[in-house]
């Protein structure tokens, strides 16, 4: 009777992720026609590192992201300037995170309430908004980090649950510890991984006093020495001690904090309106807190924060969804970027707000079958509308990858989103340039000029446009 039960479980276990694999593999499948883009060239193909694994080896001293350039480096060698198989690790990143979602997620709920987990990573799989990370191949960074991220838990929950001491519980940890490393190794922003299994061990696991200070000290105090080793690597490396100095130029801390919580809200507008994505966008720097819509932001922040510390006890795994999100965006919030949102760099923390927002529907949906059970067929109506919207992200999603066929596509439809941004018109300027379209050139390059007019790189290129015009080049 144990037997066939568990066979029942592993079955539908397996038919779970069947689904999920299957559904985003057809809804991914336009990507393999995506292009290179934009750092495509300057970061892979015209990475001089790249060039042999010996070039690689004598200039690895001076590589950031080691394991990230390591696939990179395979691909090339692999594949060359073909962009199909480069897409094809992108797709296997995206499908092991997913699966991972639902395997650590199974973990925080009864059996009863499978269909959770199911929910969250299947959002997280096809939601328009991971297009940047899985089909722009330099987005590469935000899906490898996430990989050995959410496997790093994953095995960590696996030694956590080990009856007793020994060889087995001692592999798991050492197994997260690894994936931890290589995660670091992948994307800087991984180095929150300590506090996710903090958040984890305290609202999930609902660890508290002498339980919450053994688990620290014994399971967490690897992962917090790993992060002071990686911080000791860092801070000795001479290409990150540059882009640090870069970055603390780019803004004061306090504006950076300013300007880094209107994009989290922003974000936020994005994932429930995915039709308003560009692949440029065009967010204001803000210099204080009256600056509209800083206001709004700030109140959206705080009845987050607010939802999550009253919903603690009642609902536990959405605390943990908005305790994620916002914990993945901490890094932006202390090291300032030149972009104030890319949309690959909220890949691992929409888990939480995917997770969040899945926890309210079901919540929604039992109060009303339990209003509503004799007169509404609750269920059917939530099933069918589910079902509604599944279909219509996997369409946008679809959508949204063939863009990334070509540049011009892919520019026109930015340049559409961030009409007063330069940087997309001149990148639109020169997409037209390959095809030579040199008056379309023109005119984009002359608008970037003219909306930035300390545009080194659009004035070059405007004067180079001219001069082959008229044929002097």
């Amino acid at each position: 009777m144990l037997y066939n039960h568990a066979v029942k479980l592993a079955t539908t276990s397996y038919g779970f992720l069947f689904t999920l694999l299957l559904v985003t593999c057809v809804t991914y499948s336009g990507a393999f026609r995506g292009d290179f883009q934009f750092d495509d060239y300057s970061t892979i193909l015209d990475n001089p590192h790249y060039a042999g694994w010996e070039t690689f080896a004598e200039h690895a001293g001076h590589i950031v992201r080691p394991l990230l350039s390591l696939t990179f480096l395979v691909d090339r060698t692999l594949y060359g300037s073909s962009p199909v198989g480069y897409h094809i690790l992108n797709l296997l990143l995206h499908l092991g995170s997913g699966i991972l979602v639902y395997l650590i997620l199974t973990r925080a709920v009864a059996d009863k309430n499978r269909q959770l987990p199911l929910c969250t990573a299947l959002v997280f799989l096809i939601h328009p908004i991971q297009t940047e990370t899985v089909t722009y191949i330099s987005g590469r960074a935000s899906g490898l980090m996430a990989f050995f991220y959410l496997l790093a838990i994953f095995l960590y929950n696996k030694a956590s649950e080990s009856q007793h001491v020994g060889t087995l519980r001692r592999i798991y940890l050492l197994g997260a510890v690894a994936a931890g490393v290589l995660s670091i190794g992948s994307k800087e922003t991984a180095v929150t991984l300590p506090m996710a299994l903090l958040l984890w061990d305290v609202l999930i696991r609902k660890l508290r006093g002498p339980s919450l200070c053994k688990a620290i000290f014994s399971s967490h105090l690897p992962f917090w020495i790993l992060l002071v080793f990686a911080a000791g690597w860092a801070w000795s490396h001479p290409r990150y001690a540059y882009l640090a100095h870069f970055s603390l130029q780019l803004r004061l801390p306090w504006e950076n904090v300013l300007s880094e919580a209107h994009a989290l809200v922003y974000a936020i507008l994005l994932f429930l309106w995915p039709w308003k994505q560009s692949f440029d966008h065009d967010l204001p720097d803000f210099l204080s807190l009256v600056q509209w819509p800083l206001p709004v932001d700030l109140f959206v922040i705080a009845v987050l924060i607010a939802v999550a510390v009253v919903m603690v006890g009642r609902l536990p795994l959405l605390s943990f969804g908005i305790g994620w999100y916002f914990l993945q965006l901490l890094p932006t919030m202390v090291i300032p970027r030149a972009d104030l949102l890319s949309e690959r760099n909220f890949y691992l923390a929409s888990i939480g707000l995917f997770l969040a927002l899945v926890v309210c529907a079901s919540t929604v949906l039992t109060r009303f079958s339990k209003t509503f059970r004799d007169s509404i067929p609750v269920r059917s109506v939530a099933r069918n509308m589910a079902l509604m919207m599944v279909l219509g992200l996997c369409v946008m999603t679809f959508q949204r990858n063939t863009l990334y066929q070509d540049q011009v596509s892919l520019w026109s439809d930015t340049v559409a989103k961030s009409p007063h941004k330069a940087r997309p018109h001149n990148n639109l300027g020169h997409a037209y340039a390959l095809q030579g379209e040199w008056d379309r050139a023109i005119d984009e390059f002359r608008l970037a000029v003219q909306l930035d007019h300390h545009y080194t790189l659009a004035q070059n290129n405007l004067r180079n446009a001219y001069l082959h015009q008229v044929g002097r080049q």
